[in-house]
């Protein structure tokens, strides 16, 4: 009778505090500033709004900590109608934890705020749904941490306004924690323990996906533990005296909670909500792993000082750890370089540099040599990933270098250009980011007089740039080398060619006898350019070169997520493909719906098309499109499996494996500057690793690659106009409705008490 008693006092005493807490005006006024603080720094401070937003939510919840500075001490902070609460018949400790769940729940329903941006946020993109759920976690658990922080702070202080502002400054210097390792030279002790205290630190692995015991559990210690020395302190104040057991209970609770907090690290779990798993071991994974027929040795080589700054590195041994108890054949080491001159020695024989990294130092500048790279060795043989942060792409790096090690098959890749463009200024980005992929890249030049030789000895999947400068005995080679089944290949092709420095004119090509094949097969190149309300959103210079204006260019298509494109990417002046009535010739990339054409005046010489932004935007604005062609979806992607039968000579394939885009400047180094922002787009890379990784026979390797990123991209609004009108109404909602509807349930819930 007396617990039952003990429960409903205690639910009485919680609601009455909940009640009053929600009238007050301070809580009121602390919500809308909590809702538009995370907001601004979102959507305007991140520029949501301009070329570089992202949906990535990561930076929406990281914002929430630094209005928590002032938040959650004003939460804390004692109203008048509490004076009576020593009152309430109820022990120290329970009225205590009544007072943390009251604040915590006040918390919540600020976190609940947040939910209109993000839902607001699913207009222009996607978001991940198992990111917003394990941030949400942690933010709950990161307050109730500072809650009973605060809370600490104020019964230990008797001013309640020193307690606010101690509780600022002390909130403030936890958020920024794991930052002083970056400016100031700490031993190991202290900054252990500054990553302990950041709440960065504890949350970086929650904004991906992932929840981790350890961080929750640090948390979950934390709040316990200044629950209970709450509790202590209150005692003490009141002259209590301490019986034994009292006294022992005093000193265990905060003892267990605190070895909680500590102990964490040392038997925990990872739990991966995030979208496409991509921090846990997939299938293909476990199945490559059952391959291994001799011991596998992973050996991680990892800075002491990079493992000190970036809570992201934790991820990749955390990753390493688990890949590695898949299979007893699989033992993983991990080593410090910067303990032991002669690791650094070994990891510059298997061409691993090290990486500089800046850090700043009272008032000089320095840069420390890092590394963080992994040797995977198997029977004298050795494959290297030099430099990871991340354990997002992990999975298919080690599954790519594996694969190499059990098959003894380099997986290599033959590139021309055959447009008159290079592979070091035009291309430049080609051969580093294929490399990085696990490709041997081979390049074979047109200039070179060996050019058929070279050739006919080389193996592996044939990726070819543009057309224009291809002569007959050049296609005649490529012709051969596809008929003679030495490899696959992905033509980057079209008979139209661009002024891309210079004018954007468009001209016919020199050359057109790789078309001309492509074309044989079943594969035509109508005289039609595409164009699409779904394209690349670009800044440009108006005709007097001071002002720039963000407008859509239709000529360049930003491809909506499809089966082969799972990121969409963008083409630029992509010529509109027919394809032969047959089974073996499919679609590989299409446009929206809503896309049209331009019809080239080919009698032009100089110009075969009207190219220029500002004109083409005009139009569109004026009319809704720039022509008066149909809308509809087209074939701008096309891929011929099969037999094939030669143009140029009497070769025969019986299975062959073909992929045709007509645009020969998707990779180019300067069109993708254009589109990639301040953080880069490098979608159409992930493209061209993903159809030359199908291209070679990896198809489960192919779709884990695009199991590890996500498009984050705001793909869903295309039209200028719909996307300003969006633009509004998410301002309207975020800063004018939310904050009125919080007043007004304010002055509601204080009518209804006078009432």
């Amino acid at each position: 009778m007396m617990m039952k008693n003990q429960t409903s006092t205690f639910n009485n005493f919680l609601i009455h505090n909940l009640k009053n807490s929600l009238r007050t005006p301070s809580f009121v006024i602390i919500s809308i500033l909590f809702e538009v603080f995370v907001s601004i720094n979102f959507f305007i401070r991140q520029q949501f709004f301009t070329g570089s937003g992202t949906t990535d939510l990561i930076l929406f919840f990281s914002a929430v900590p630094y209005i928590c500075i002032i938040a959650i001490p004003a939460l804390c902070y004692k109203q008048s109608f509490s004076i009576y609460d020593d009152f309430v018949p109820l022990s120290t400790l329970k009225r205590e934890f009544a007072v943390f769940l009251t604040r915590l729940i006040l918390f919540c329903i600020q976190l609940i705020l947040l939910l209109p941006a993000i839902l607001l946020v699913n207009l222009f993109g996607t978001t991940d749904g198992g990111q917003i759920f394990t941030s949400l976690i942690c933010l709950i658990f990161y307050g109730a941490a500072v809650i009973s922080l605060c809370g600490f702070i104020q019964t230990a202080l008797s001013n309640k306004v020193s307690s606010f502002i101690i509780s600022a400054l002390i909130l403030g210097i936890f958020n920024s924690a794991h930052l002083f390792a970056v400016y100031v030279n700490l031993p190991d002790f202290l900054t252990n323990l500054a990553r302990s205290l950041s709440f960065a630190w504890h949350f970086d692995a929650a904004g991906k996906g992932l929840l981790d015991t350890r961080d929750l559990l640090w948390l979950a210690g934390s709040s316990a533990f200044f629950i209970f020395l709450s509790d202590t302190i209150i005692q003490i104040k009141k002259g209590r005296r301490f019986s034994k057991n009292l006294k022992l209970r005093h000193i265990l609770l905060p003892l267990i909670s605190m070895l909680l907090m500590l102990n964490g690290s040392r038997w925990y779990t990872r739990i991966d909500f995030s979208k496409n798993k991509t921090y846990s071991i997939s299938k293909y994974s476990k199945s490559l792993i059952s391959r291994i027929e001799s011991p596998v040795k992973i050996t991680y080589y990892r800075s002491s000082s990079i493992a000190k700054l970036y809570p992201q590195i934790r991820d990749v041994a955390d990753f390493l750890t688990e890949y590695a108890s898949q299979s007893k054949k699989i033992s993983l080491i991990i080593k410090d370089p910067d303990r032991d001159s002669a690791t650094r020695s070994m990891l510059e024989n298997y061409g691993i540099a090290s990486q500089q990294l800046r850090t700043v130092s009272g008032t000089s500048t320095e840069f420390l040599t890092v590394y963080s790279a992994i040797v995977i060795e198997q029977d004298g043989n050795a494959e290297t990933i030099p430099f990871t942060m991340a354990a997002n792409t992990l999975e298919y790096d080690l599954d790519g270098r594996l694969r190499h090690l059990i098959s003894g098959q380099a997986r290599i890749v033959n590139i021309i250009v055959g447009n008159g463009l290079n592979l070091s200024d035009d291309y430049s980005y080609v051969i580093p980011w294929l490399q990085s992929q696990g490709f041997v890249c081979n390049p074979i030049y047109i200039e070179d007089s060996a050019f058929t030789e070279e050739l006919e000895a080389s193996n592996g999947p044939l990726f070819v740039i543009g057309d224009s400068e291809i002569k007959i005995e050049q296609a005649i080679a490529i012709e051969d080398y596809i008929l003679c089944g030495k490899g696959t290949a992905l033509f980057a092709i079209s008979p139209y060619v661009t002024d891309i420095e210079n004018s954007w004119y468009m001209t016919q090509a020199k050359h057109t006898n790789l078309v001309e094949l492509i074309e044989h097969w079943g594969v035509t190149f109508l005289p039609r350019i595409a164009a699409d309300i779904s394209c690349a959103r670009i800044t440009m210079y108006a005709d007097d070169n001071n002002q720039t204006k963000l407008i859509n260019y239709p000529l360049w298509i930003s491809l909506l997520q499809q089966k082969n494109s799972p990121l969409g990417m963008t083409l630029f002046w992509p010529t509109v493909l027919e394809l032969a009535d047959d089974e073996n010739i499919i679609p590989y990339l299409s446009t929206s719906p809503a896309s049209y054409f331009f019809e080239p005046d080919l009698q032009s010489k100089d110009k075969l098309i009207e190219t220029n932004p500002f004109i083409l935007n005009e139009a569109v604005t004026t009319s809704g499109s720039a022509t008066a062609t149909p809308r509809g979806t087209q074939i701008i992607g096309a891929q011929i499996t099969g037999p094939l039968e030669g143009l140029y000579t009497t070769g025969h394939a019986e299975n062959q494996n073909v992929i045709v885009i007509p645009d020969q400047y998707f990779v180019s180094s300067l069109m993708n500057g254009y589109i990639g922002g301040e953080t880069g787009d490098y979608r159409n890379f992930e493209f061209l690793t993903n159809a030359l990784l199908k291209l070679n026979g990896e198809e489960e390797l192919a779709a884990l690659q695009s199991r590890t990123t996500r498009d984050t991209s705001l793909y869903k609004v295309t039209d200028v106009i719909q996307f300003n009108t969006l633009r509004l109404i998410t301002y309207i909602i975020l800063f004018v409705i939310l904050p009125l509807l919080l007043i007004a349930i304010g002055v509601i819930l204080n009518v209804k008490r006078e009432k």
